[in-house]
Protein backbone atom coordinates (compact mmCIF):
# COMPACT_ATOMS: atom_id res chain seq x y z
CA UNK A 1 0.00 0.00 0.00
CA UNK A 2 1.40 3.40 -1.05
CA UNK A 3 2.42 5.79 1.71
CA UNK A 4 0.24 8.91 1.82
CA UNK A 5 2.01 12.20 1.20
CA UNK A 6 2.10 14.19 4.46
CA UNK A 7 -0.11 17.27 4.51
CA UNK A 8 -0.08 20.49 6.44
CA UNK A 9 -2.58 19.29 9.05
CA UNK A 10 -0.35 16.24 9.74
CA UNK A 11 2.45 18.64 10.64
CA UNK A 12 0.10 20.74 12.78
CA UNK A 13 -1.06 17.64 14.65
CA UNK A 14 2.50 16.38 15.20
CA UNK A 15 3.81 19.78 16.36
CA UNK A 16 0.67 20.50 18.43
CA UNK A 17 0.04 23.85 16.71
CA UNK A 18 -2.59 25.28 14.39
CA UNK A 19 -2.53 24.90 10.62
CA UNK A 20 -2.09 28.68 10.39
CA UNK A 21 1.10 28.47 12.45
CA UNK A 22 2.53 25.77 10.18
CA UNK A 23 1.68 27.95 7.18
CA UNK A 24 3.44 30.96 8.69
CA UNK A 25 6.58 28.90 9.35
CA UNK A 26 6.58 27.25 5.91
CA UNK A 27 5.97 30.48 4.00
CA UNK A 28 7.80 32.93 6.23
CA UNK A 29 4.83 35.29 6.11
CA UNK A 30 4.83 36.23 9.81
CA UNK A 31 7.00 35.96 12.91
CA UNK A 32 6.63 32.84 15.04
CA UNK A 33 8.08 32.14 18.49
CA UNK A 34 11.52 30.48 18.10
CA UNK A 35 10.64 27.39 20.12
CA UNK A 36 7.37 26.95 18.25
CA UNK A 37 9.11 27.37 14.90
CA UNK A 38 11.74 24.81 15.85
CA UNK A 39 9.02 22.34 16.86
CA UNK A 40 7.20 22.85 13.55
CA UNK A 41 10.38 22.42 11.52
CA UNK A 42 11.26 19.21 13.37
CA UNK A 43 7.79 17.88 12.60
CA UNK A 44 8.15 18.84 8.93
CA UNK A 45 11.49 17.05 8.71
CA UNK A 46 10.27 13.99 10.60
CA UNK A 47 7.21 13.61 8.36
CA UNK A 48 9.00 14.55 5.13
CA UNK A 49 6.60 17.43 4.54
CA UNK A 50 7.37 19.85 1.71
CA UNK A 51 5.37 23.06 1.29
CA UNK A 52 3.50 23.27 -2.02
CA UNK A 53 5.44 25.71 -4.21
CA UNK A 54 2.33 27.24 -5.79
CA UNK A 55 0.59 27.70 -2.46
CA UNK A 56 3.74 29.22 -1.03
CA UNK A 57 3.91 31.63 -3.95
CA UNK A 58 0.32 32.71 -3.43
CA UNK A 59 0.97 33.33 0.24
CA UNK A 60 4.17 35.33 -0.29
CA UNK A 61 3.29 36.83 -3.69
CA UNK A 62 6.58 35.40 -4.88
CA UNK A 63 7.23 32.64 -7.40
CA UNK A 64 10.66 31.88 -5.86
CA UNK A 65 11.94 31.70 -9.42
CA UNK A 66 14.81 33.68 -10.94
CA UNK A 67 15.16 34.21 -14.66
CA UNK A 68 18.61 33.87 -16.23
CA UNK A 69 19.08 35.10 -19.78
CA UNK A 70 22.13 34.02 -21.80
CA UNK A 71 22.92 34.69 -25.43
CA UNK A 72 24.15 31.27 -26.60
CA UNK A 73 23.72 28.00 -24.75
CA UNK A 74 26.34 26.34 -26.98
CA UNK A 75 29.03 28.76 -25.80
CA UNK A 76 30.92 27.13 -22.88
CA UNK A 77 31.52 30.61 -21.44
CA UNK A 78 27.96 30.63 -20.07
CA UNK A 79 27.97 27.17 -18.46
CA UNK A 80 29.87 28.23 -15.33
CA UNK A 81 27.79 31.41 -14.95
CA UNK A 82 24.64 29.30 -14.97
CA UNK A 83 26.12 26.82 -12.49
CA UNK A 84 27.19 29.53 -10.04
CA UNK A 85 23.86 31.35 -10.17
CA UNK A 86 21.94 28.11 -9.76
CA UNK A 87 23.98 27.06 -6.72
CA UNK A 88 23.21 30.30 -4.91
CA UNK A 89 19.57 30.37 -5.96
CA UNK A 90 18.89 26.79 -4.85
CA UNK A 91 20.55 27.35 -1.48
CA UNK A 92 18.07 30.20 -0.93
CA UNK A 93 15.05 28.12 -1.97
CA UNK A 94 14.77 29.51 -5.50
CA UNK A 95 14.81 27.77 -8.86
CA UNK A 96 16.37 29.20 -12.02
CA UNK A 97 14.47 29.47 -15.28
CA UNK A 98 16.95 29.63 -18.16
CA UNK A 99 16.40 31.54 -21.38
CA UNK A 100 18.73 31.11 -24.38
CA UNK A 101 18.57 33.98 -26.85
CA UNK A 102 21.04 32.46 -29.33
CA UNK A 103 22.51 35.19 -31.55
CA UNK A 104 19.48 37.40 -32.18
CA UNK A 105 18.78 40.50 -30.08
CA UNK A 106 15.09 40.27 -31.00
CA UNK A 107 15.03 36.83 -29.41
CA UNK A 108 16.20 38.37 -26.12
CA UNK A 109 13.18 40.68 -26.09
CA UNK A 110 10.85 37.73 -26.65
CA UNK A 111 12.54 35.60 -23.99
CA UNK A 112 12.34 38.36 -21.41
CA UNK A 113 8.64 38.67 -22.14
CA UNK A 114 8.20 34.91 -21.64
CA UNK A 115 10.16 34.96 -18.37
CA UNK A 116 8.07 37.85 -17.05
CA UNK A 117 4.89 36.00 -18.01
CA UNK A 118 6.07 33.20 -15.73
CA UNK A 119 6.29 35.72 -12.88
CA UNK A 120 10.01 35.43 -12.16
CA UNK A 121 10.92 37.44 -9.07
CA UNK A 122 14.13 38.80 -10.56
CA UNK A 123 16.31 38.53 -13.63
CA UNK A 124 20.00 37.95 -14.29
CA UNK A 125 21.05 39.10 -17.76
CA UNK A 126 24.35 37.59 -18.93
CA UNK A 127 24.61 39.50 -22.17
CA UNK A 128 26.83 42.24 -23.56
CA UNK A 129 24.43 43.23 -26.34
CA UNK A 130 21.56 44.78 -24.39
CA UNK A 131 20.33 48.05 -25.90
CA UNK A 132 19.16 51.12 -23.98
CA UNK A 133 15.61 50.50 -25.23
CA UNK A 134 15.79 46.92 -23.98
CA UNK A 135 17.01 48.11 -20.55
CA UNK A 136 14.24 50.72 -20.42
CA UNK A 137 11.66 48.02 -21.14
CA UNK A 138 12.91 45.96 -18.20
CA UNK A 139 12.95 49.03 -15.95
CA UNK A 140 9.28 49.64 -16.74
CA UNK A 141 8.43 46.13 -15.51
CA UNK A 142 9.50 47.03 -11.96
CA UNK A 143 11.56 43.86 -11.59
CA UNK A 144 15.08 43.75 -10.13
CA UNK A 145 17.78 43.02 -12.71
CA UNK A 146 21.46 42.18 -12.34
CA UNK A 147 23.58 42.29 -15.47
CA UNK A 148 26.78 40.28 -15.96
CA UNK A 149 29.37 41.86 -18.27
CA UNK A 150 26.79 44.14 -19.85
CA UNK A 151 26.90 47.86 -20.64
CA UNK A 152 27.45 49.85 -17.45
CA UNK A 153 24.68 52.21 -16.41
CA UNK A 154 21.83 50.35 -18.08
CA UNK A 155 20.78 48.48 -14.96
CA UNK A 156 20.84 49.31 -11.26
CA UNK A 157 23.11 46.37 -10.47
CA UNK A 158 25.98 44.85 -12.43
CA UNK A 159 28.79 42.32 -12.10
CA UNK A 160 31.78 42.99 -14.35
CA UNK A 161 35.19 41.53 -15.03
CA UNK A 162 37.86 44.22 -15.35
CA UNK A 163 38.13 43.88 -19.13
CA UNK A 164 40.87 46.48 -19.54
CA UNK A 165 43.05 44.87 -16.91
CA UNK A 166 42.54 41.46 -18.50
CA UNK A 167 43.68 42.74 -21.89
CA UNK A 168 46.62 44.48 -20.25
CA UNK A 169 47.71 41.22 -18.59
CA UNK A 170 47.72 39.49 -21.98
CA UNK A 171 49.69 42.21 -23.77
CA UNK A 172 52.19 42.68 -20.94
CA UNK A 173 52.87 38.94 -20.86
CA UNK A 174 53.49 38.81 -24.61
CA UNK A 175 55.68 41.91 -24.50
CA UNK A 176 57.71 40.40 -21.65
CA UNK A 177 58.54 37.54 -24.03
CA UNK A 178 59.91 40.01 -26.57
CA UNK A 179 56.88 40.33 -28.86
CA UNK A 180 56.37 43.76 -30.43
CA UNK A 181 53.94 42.86 -33.23
CA UNK A 182 50.92 41.76 -31.18
CA UNK A 183 47.63 41.33 -33.05
CA UNK A 184 44.14 41.43 -31.57
CA UNK A 185 41.09 39.67 -33.01
CA UNK A 186 37.74 40.83 -31.68
CA UNK A 187 34.05 41.08 -32.50
CA UNK A 188 31.85 44.03 -33.38
CA UNK A 189 33.53 47.07 -31.87
CA UNK A 190 30.21 48.60 -30.79
CA UNK A 191 29.81 45.99 -28.05
CA UNK A 192 31.03 47.41 -24.70
CA UNK A 193 33.02 44.35 -23.61
CA UNK A 194 34.92 44.41 -26.89
CA UNK A 195 35.49 48.15 -26.65
CA UNK A 196 36.90 47.73 -23.15
CA UNK A 197 39.31 44.95 -24.09
CA UNK A 198 40.44 46.83 -27.19
CA UNK A 199 41.02 49.91 -25.03
CA UNK A 200 43.05 47.81 -22.58
CA UNK A 201 45.09 46.37 -25.47
CA UNK A 202 45.86 49.84 -26.86
CA UNK A 203 46.65 51.33 -23.45
CA UNK A 204 49.06 48.49 -22.67
CA UNK A 205 50.87 48.95 -25.99
CA UNK A 206 51.23 52.67 -25.31
CA UNK A 207 52.50 52.19 -21.76
CA UNK A 208 55.03 49.63 -23.01
CA UNK A 209 56.28 51.99 -25.69
CA UNK A 210 54.97 49.81 -28.53
CA UNK A 211 53.31 51.25 -31.62
CA UNK A 212 49.61 50.69 -32.24
CA UNK A 213 49.12 49.31 -35.76
CA UNK A 214 45.45 49.29 -36.91
CA UNK A 215 46.27 46.57 -39.45
CA UNK A 216 46.89 44.19 -36.54
CA UNK A 217 43.37 44.59 -35.16
CA UNK A 218 40.68 42.53 -36.88
CA UNK A 219 37.11 43.30 -35.75
CA UNK A 220 33.77 41.78 -36.71
CA UNK A 221 34.67 38.19 -35.79
CA UNK A 222 31.58 36.16 -34.83
CA UNK A 223 32.75 32.54 -34.97
CA UNK A 224 35.73 30.19 -34.83
CA UNK A 225 35.70 30.10 -38.64
CA UNK A 226 35.86 33.90 -38.72
CA UNK A 227 38.80 33.94 -36.32
CA UNK A 228 40.61 31.39 -38.49
CA UNK A 229 40.18 33.59 -41.55
CA UNK A 230 41.18 36.72 -39.64
CA UNK A 231 44.43 35.18 -38.40
CA UNK A 232 45.16 33.68 -41.82
CA UNK A 233 45.01 37.21 -43.20
CA UNK A 234 47.25 38.56 -40.46
CA UNK A 235 49.87 35.88 -41.09
CA UNK A 236 49.92 36.88 -44.74
CA UNK A 237 51.04 40.43 -43.97
CA UNK A 238 54.55 41.47 -44.99
CA UNK A 239 55.20 42.33 -41.35
CA UNK A 240 53.15 39.57 -39.78
CA UNK A 241 52.45 39.49 -36.03
CA UNK A 242 54.43 37.14 -33.84
CA UNK A 243 51.66 37.00 -31.22
CA UNK A 244 47.86 36.89 -31.24
CA UNK A 245 45.59 38.09 -28.43
CA UNK A 246 42.08 36.71 -29.03
CA UNK A 247 38.94 38.23 -27.52
CA UNK A 248 37.95 34.81 -26.19
CA UNK A 249 39.22 31.24 -26.02
CA UNK A 250 36.98 29.95 -28.79
CA UNK A 251 38.45 32.42 -31.24
CA UNK A 252 41.92 31.50 -30.00
CA UNK A 253 41.19 27.97 -31.22
CA UNK A 254 40.44 29.42 -34.66
CA UNK A 255 43.84 31.12 -34.45
CA UNK A 256 45.46 27.75 -33.68
CA UNK A 257 44.03 26.28 -36.88
CA UNK A 258 45.17 29.24 -38.99
CA UNK A 259 48.72 29.08 -37.63
CA UNK A 260 48.96 25.38 -38.40
CA UNK A 261 47.41 25.82 -41.85
CA UNK A 262 50.18 28.34 -42.56
CA UNK A 263 52.78 25.70 -41.71
CA UNK A 264 53.78 27.48 -38.52
CA UNK A 265 54.06 26.27 -34.93
CA UNK A 266 52.69 27.46 -31.59
CA UNK A 267 54.55 28.94 -29.74
CA UNK A 268 57.77 28.47 -31.74
CA UNK A 269 56.52 30.75 -34.53
CA UNK A 270 53.39 32.42 -33.17
CA UNK A 271 52.25 32.85 -29.56
CA UNK A 272 48.52 32.84 -28.76
CA UNK A 273 46.61 34.16 -25.72
CA UNK A 274 42.86 33.75 -25.17
CA UNK A 275 40.39 35.20 -22.68
CA UNK A 276 38.03 33.24 -20.36
CA UNK A 277 40.14 30.24 -19.23
CA UNK A 278 37.68 27.59 -20.36
CA UNK A 279 38.08 23.96 -19.31
CA UNK A 280 39.16 22.98 -22.83
CA UNK A 281 42.25 25.22 -22.60
CA UNK A 282 44.21 22.53 -20.75
CA UNK A 283 43.36 19.91 -23.36
CA UNK A 284 44.31 21.61 -26.63
CA UNK A 285 47.88 21.21 -27.87
CA UNK A 286 49.74 23.19 -26.75
CA UNK A 287 47.63 24.15 -23.73
CA UNK A 288 46.26 27.68 -24.16
CA UNK A 289 47.51 30.64 -22.15
CA UNK A 290 44.40 32.59 -21.19
CA UNK A 291 43.08 35.45 -19.09
CA UNK A 292 40.99 33.81 -16.39
CA UNK A 293 37.48 35.10 -15.93
CA UNK A 294 35.96 33.52 -12.76
CA UNK A 295 32.58 32.93 -14.38
CA UNK A 296 31.17 30.60 -11.74
CA UNK A 297 31.95 33.13 -9.02
CA UNK A 298 30.41 35.89 -11.14
CA UNK A 299 27.21 33.83 -11.42
CA UNK A 300 27.19 33.38 -7.64
CA UNK A 301 27.76 37.08 -7.03
CA UNK A 302 24.98 38.06 -9.44
CA UNK A 303 22.55 35.73 -7.68
CA UNK A 304 23.65 37.02 -4.25
CA UNK A 305 23.04 40.62 -5.32
CA UNK A 306 19.63 39.76 -6.78
CA UNK A 307 18.57 37.81 -3.68
CA UNK A 308 19.68 40.71 -1.46
CA UNK A 309 17.54 43.13 -3.47
CA UNK A 310 14.56 40.78 -3.23
CA UNK A 311 15.05 40.58 0.54
CA UNK A 312 15.02 44.37 0.80
CA UNK A 313 18.67 44.49 1.82
CA UNK A 314 21.34 46.88 0.56
CA UNK A 315 23.20 45.51 -2.44
CA UNK A 316 26.24 46.66 -4.41
CA UNK A 317 25.42 48.58 -7.57
CA UNK A 318 28.63 47.43 -9.25
CA UNK A 319 30.89 44.50 -8.39
CA UNK A 320 34.15 44.45 -10.36
CA UNK A 321 35.85 41.06 -10.47
CA UNK A 322 39.62 40.82 -10.96
CA UNK A 323 41.01 38.77 -13.87
CA UNK A 324 44.24 36.78 -13.71
CA UNK A 325 46.55 35.30 -16.32
CA UNK A 326 46.95 31.53 -16.57
CA UNK A 327 50.20 30.85 -18.42
CA UNK A 328 50.36 27.59 -20.34
CA UNK A 329 52.18 26.31 -23.40
CA UNK A 330 50.87 28.57 -26.18
CA UNK A 331 53.20 31.49 -25.45
CA UNK A 332 56.97 31.62 -25.92
CA UNK A 333 59.83 34.03 -26.45
CA UNK A 334 60.15 36.06 -29.63
CA UNK A 335 63.70 34.76 -30.18
CA UNK A 336 62.16 31.75 -31.87
CA UNK A 337 60.64 34.05 -34.50
CA UNK A 338 63.80 35.77 -35.67
CA UNK A 339 64.15 33.82 -38.96
CA UNK A 340 60.51 33.91 -40.09
CA UNK A 341 60.97 36.59 -42.76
Amino acid sequence: MATRTPRIYDVALSARVSIATVSRVANGTARVDERTEARVRRAMERLGYRPHALARGLATRRSHTLGLLITDILDPYFAEIVRGAQERAESAGYVVLLGDASVHTSAEDLLVKRLLERRVDGLIVASSRTTDAYAAQLASEDIPVVCINGPLGQFAHAVQIDHRKGARLAVEHLASLGHTRIAHITGAVGVPTRQERLAGYRAALKDLGLSYDPSLVIAGVTSIADSHDAVAGLLGLAAAPTAIFAFNDRWAIGAYAAVRDAGLRIPADVSVVGFDDLEMDEWVQPALTSVRQPRREMGRIAADVLLAVLAGESASELVVVEPSLVIRGSTGTRRAHADRH
